[in-house]
């Protein structure tokens, strides 16, 4: 890869990339996404999206917009968007999330809370009026 370039996988544009052959420790503030195919230990937090490859393993707190869990993550979790854990993933700790996707053959060990999107839109798409029943007609007879 260049210098300066970013990749792409899928239609995400990576920023940083953590190889697979890499072992980092510490903080990584991002604006753009990240994408960990090695090994990471701290705090991760980005404005964008965080992407954990197949070989990927994140111990520590991570907060992102929407995370893709293909490899390991033990620690804390926040997805203002949505947090998906593909049929690879393994997820040990505490996780909150907007949506939360579970694919089969994901594993999700600890505890997660849902955070509404927007407290103003909330109970919005799910509104369920009880229907209106009309009354039986009268019998001729008894009018």
């Amino acid at each position: 890869m260049k210098r300066g370039s970013s990749a792409e996988v899928g239609n995400k544009k990576i920023d940083t990339l953590i190889g697979k052959d890499s072992s980092l420790t510490g903080r990584l503030e991002s604006a753009g996404t990240i994408r960990v195919d090695g090994r990471f230990e701290g705090d991760i937090i980005t404005k964008s999206d965080l992407v954990v490859g197949e070989d990927g393993q994140v111990h520590g707190k991570v907060k992102a917009r929407d995370i893709t869990v293909a490899g390991l993550i033990k620690g804390e979790l926040e997805a203002t968007g949505k947090l998906e854990l593909v049929p690879t993933a393994v997820v040990e700790g505490e996780a909150k999330m907007s949506l939360l996707v579970v694919e089969e053959g994901a594993v999700f060990q600890g505890h997660c809370q849902q955070i509404p999107k927007d407290q103003k839109d909330r109970g919005k798409a799910l509104r369920i009026d009880t229907p209106k029943i009309p009354a039986p007609p009268v019998p001729e007879a008894d009018k």
